[in-house]
């Protein structure tokens, strides 16, 4: 158990290491050809599904908030939208719950004004809103996740309570529309679904011992408000 451990502690630093090197690269890289940007708040409503789960008596459902920070390229459609969010999951009556610290790197492509004609997100109330506002997006990411299982009786002769933690990979999909409400600030109804990695967690099981949770998907629905700031980056009309 310590070998493993040790191993496992050795994995998630290099993990770590090496996410920062590559956020890094990417955003020295893509910093000449940066034309507009805004920032954004995201919060959504998450409902879980997991069979494994379900049998462990672990919470599913819950809220993710994010800061983003969202550019584009000068003349297409393409936004690039990293994010720093926190993740948690309602208790209730279960006996464990999740909170996790994600960092994702969106990228969202408006299909219907791919040649980009504007200055978006939809700053302006005027134009056609779902030619000019619906988008696609795909969102990898990592998460630092904390699982918490709780003793269910006073005399519970289980290993609880029982706190892990695991590195988990994510990949997901969205799709939203951006409504201009002034021209400085764009509203935003969301879908989202996220699928996370296989990892095993000490304590998933009810008894508290170590198992697999492979089949972890969870559906997110929420808004986003962001904020451009600059004059010059509002619409042309």
């Amino acid at each position: 158990m310590g070998i493993r451990h040790v191993y496992n502690k050795t994995c998630y630093l290099n993990v770590k290491t090496t996410m920062t090197r590559c956020c890094s690269l990417a955003l020295l890289t893509l910093l000449p050809c940066l034309c507009f940007s805004q920032i954004g708040l995201n919060a959504r409503y998450i409902f879980g599904k997991s069979d494994i789960l379900d049998q462990s008596n672990i919470s599913q459902d819950g809220v993710h908030a994010a800061i983003e920070y969202n550019f584009r390229l000068e003349q297409k459609r393409i936004e690039f939208r990293p994010s720093a969010g926190y993740r948690f999951t309602l208790q209730g009556d279960h006996s464990g719950n999740f909170r996790a610290y994600d960092i994702d790197f969106g990228t969202a492509i408006y299909p219907f004004d791919f040649a980009g004609d504007c200055d978006c997100p939809t700053f302006s109330k005027e134009g056609n809103l779902i030619k000019k506002g619906f988008f696609l997006e795909l969102i990898p990411g990592i998460s630092y996740q904390t699982l918490s299982r709780q003793e269910t009786e006073p005399n519970d002769p289980s290993r609880l309570p029982i706190r892990s933690k695991n590195f988990v990979w994510k990949i997901g999909g969205a799709a939203g529309l951006d409504i201009g409400i002034t021209d400085r600030y764009t509203i935003t109804p969301m879908f989202s679904m996220t699928m996370l990695s296989s990892s095993e967690w000490e304590g998933l099981l009810l008894d508290g011992a170590t198992g697999k949770l492979d089949d972890y998907v969870y559906m997110g629905a929420g808004l986003r408000l962001t904020y451009n700031a600059e004059e010059k980056r509002r619409r042309r009309n």
